[in-house]
């Protein structure tokens, strides 16, 4: 039987109509919401977490939110492969700078539901919005007065809808941040591109999983600069593994490793936001829990992840800010291997690293226009050499050339022409 949220259950009869859009989570009895709702609660929670927030309902929560909140200010940054709209959330208090500023300052970026079948995050992603847009201000957390939240609530809106894993295209999202085919994917690098994000969280289920509650994970990619991969370990293992248990959550780490599926993939998230020099977090609850259980232990998550970026700001601005210029120094100086694989975990063999690196590739007019998107998402710059261009490792986001443009590569769009040798590439 569902029943309406316990403070207002006196003022709805409760009608017991399915939807099937919000039944998506096998066992749930779903029902509809009552004849008057509460604008400031998302569909999940006007029914008690019996049936997942619908599209709909989501459209007039956060146009509620919008509205009311001058903490608040919502676009839509992308629309899914069906057209539905993939809408970006920035909140700080009193209000939100504009969209320039808030790229100069540190910032927050929370991504809900690349998986269309996990939930949760999704769930959790909009009431954590909701509490940080109408709290009392005594009682905000204190890294609000500096700090801008982003939030995504519902990356891929087409699979929440048919409750499916990939988008309506059948590809998954998360192995698609470097390919960036999907208008889903694309629309979460414009938001990393346009606003430089200092941390990410992408928060993900584990659908079959009874237990732990948590199972979280940082960057692993080797090529990811050290003191951004080392603070986003700090993360999980100084910070979350501490807290989360005090409420009771038990927490392991992602993946059995070493290998998938918590490798270095450039096409995960994860590990797609250490290479664009963001702290990264991964957060997996597990999908055989009661559905308000895993939508609270998600959102205890993200508001302990505020806690350790309003603590720790100076260090995470630090090692954020000196990223580019670090990793474009090296690839000037080719100082460095360029690890095509291997993780933190998972030391790589010598034929899978670049050593010495390539200082730039050569690539044909026509690879340049295959490549557009990604030079284009993912800020990177081109050189004419005559009837060629070059692509030059020379630059802060040198973290994903190779793994573009290198044949040995995981899955490269194109095959280049590496320059090696001293010749080609000066002395270093």
């Amino acid at each position: 039987m569902c029943a309406p949220s316990a403070h207002r259950a006196h003022l709805f009869a409760i009608v017991l109509i399915p939807i099937l859009e919000a039944c998506s989570d096998p066992g749930l009895v779903c029902c509809a919401p009552p004849e008057e709702v509460d604008s400031h609660l998302t569909g999940f929670e006007q029914r008690s977490g019996l049936g997942f927030t619908t599209h709909q309902e989501e459209l007039a929560f956060l146009a509620a939110v919008d509205a009311e909140s001058d903490r608040v200010r919502i676009t839509e940054v992308g629309t899914s492969v069906q057209g539905r709209p993939i809408h970006l959330v920035r909140i700080a208090h009193p209000k939100p700078s504009p969209d320039d500023q808030i790229a100069a300052g540190p910032v927050l970026f929370v991504v809900g539901t690349q998986h269309g079948n996990e939930p949760a995050g999704r769930e959790a992603a909009l009431q954590f919005l909701r509490d940080l847009a109408f709290v009392e201000a005594s009682l905000l957390p204190d890294a609000l007065s500096t700090v801008t939240v982003l939030v995504i609530p519902t990356a891929n809106p087409d699979g929440r809808f048919a409750n499916t894993r990939r988008n309506a295209d059948n590809v998954d999202i998360n192995r698609d941040h470097l390919a960036l085919v999907t208008p889903e994917a694309r629309a979460i690098a414009q938001v990393i591109r346009d606003f430089r994000p200092d941390l990410v969280v992408d928060a993900h289920e584990r659908p079959s999983a009874t237990t732990p509650d948590l199972q979280l994970l940082w960057p692993r990619n080797l090529n990811v600069y050290g003191p951004v991969r080392d603070l986003s370990r700090a993360l999980v293992e100084d910070h979350l593994f501490e807290q989360l248990p005090v409420s009771g959550r038990t927490v392991e780490l992602y993946g059995p490793g070493p290998g998938p599926p918590g490798d270095e993939n450039e096409g995960i998230l994860r590990n797609a936001v250490g290479l664009r020099h963001a702290l990264g977090l991964l957060v997996e609850s597990s999908g055989q829990q009661g559905a308000q259980r895993r939508a609270a232990v998600h959102q205890e998550t993200m508001n302990e992840v505020l806690e350790f970026f309003g603590n720790r700001s100076g260090e995470i601005v630090t090692a954020v800010t000196a990223a580019p210029g670090a990793k474009e120094a090296i690839g000037r100086e080719r100082s460095e291997p360029f690890y095509l694989f291997g993780a933190d975990d998972n030391a790589p063999t010598p034929d899978q690293a670049l050593n010495p690196p390539p200082c730039a590739y050569e690539l044909s007019t026509e690879q340049v226009t295959t490549l557009q998107p990604q030079l284009t998402l993912l800020g990177l710059q081109t050189e004419q050499d005559g009837s060629n261009v070059l692509l030059h490792m020379d630059q802060p986001m040198m973290t994903v050339v190779p793994l573009l443009v290198d044949a040995d590569a995981r899955r490269p769009i194109v095959a280049g022409v590496p320059r090696v040798s001293e010749v080609e590439c000066g002395s270093p």
